[in-house]
C-alpha cells in the first residue's frame, strides 16, 4: 500500500460493491447520486473535496483527474458517463446489473 493509499479511502475499504468519488458542486456528481438512489443501488459516497491526495490517488489508479469518479468491486468504471451508459436505463439485463451481480467482470480504467 502506499503512502497515499494509507491517507485516502480505497474502494476496497468498504463493503458496498459501488464507491464513488465525489466534490460538493458538481453536476455530473449529483446526476450519479441520483442514478445510484434511483435504481437502490448500495454505495458509499467519498468526499474529496480539498484532498489532495485523494485526488492524486483518484488519477493514478484511474487515469483521470475528474470527479465523479465509480469504482464497482473495486473496479474504476469512469465516471458518470460511463455509469449512465452501464445503465442502460435501469433494465436488470444491463451491463451495471452484471457487474453488480458479479456476472461480468470489472476492467480497471476507463472504457
Amino acid at each position: 500500500m502506499s503512502d497515499v493509499e494509507a491517507a485516502c479511502a480505497v474502494p476496497e475499504d468498504f463493503t458496498e460493491p459501488v464507491v464513488i468519488y465525489t466534490t460538493r458542486w458538481c453536476g455530473y456528481c449529483l446526476m450519479a447520486l441520483r442514478l445510484l438512489r434511483a435504481r437502490n443501488i448500495p454505495f458509499a459516497q467519498v468526499p474529496v473535496d480539498g484532498d489532495a491526495a485523494a485526488r492524486r490517488w483518484l488519477s493514478e489508479r484511474s487515469g483521470r483527474t475528474t470527479v465523479p469518479q465509480v469504482f464497482i468491486r473495486g473496479a474504476s468504471i469512469g465516471g458518470y458517463d460511463e455509469l449512465s451508459e452501464l445503465d442502460d436505463g435501469g433494465t436488470s439485463g444491463s451491463r451495471l446489473a452484471a457487474l453488480l451481480a458479479g456476472t461480468e467482470p470489472t476492467r480497471d480504467g476507463p472504457h
